[in-house]
């Protein structure tokens, strides 16, 4: 990647699909309220377990492997030393 990617008043670099935008708490609470409500519908409805909606609410998907390769030096990154 050159310099330029960095650049974002160079529009040939920009994303119309990535925008930046405020959002308010309430918005986000709202919107965390729906998608819980629709969860609760999907699971009384049968479409999904509860494993596969932890699962696709999950960071990080169930069956994934995290390795870390330097425990100190991640915990120091994180937390100091």
């Amino acid at each position: 990647m050159d310099a330029r990617g960095l650049d974002r008043s160079d529009r040939r670099w920009h994303c119309p699909a990535v925008e930046v935008k405020t959002v308010s708490f309430e918005r986000l609470q709202r919107d965390k309220r729906k998608a819980r409500l629709r969860d609760v519908r999907r699971l009384a409805r049968g479409e999904v377990t509860p494993e596969q909606l932890q699962d696709e609410n999950s960071l990080v998907p169930m069956n994934a492997t995290i390795s870390i390769i330097d425990l100190r030096e991640t915990l120091e990154r994180y937390y100091g030393k």
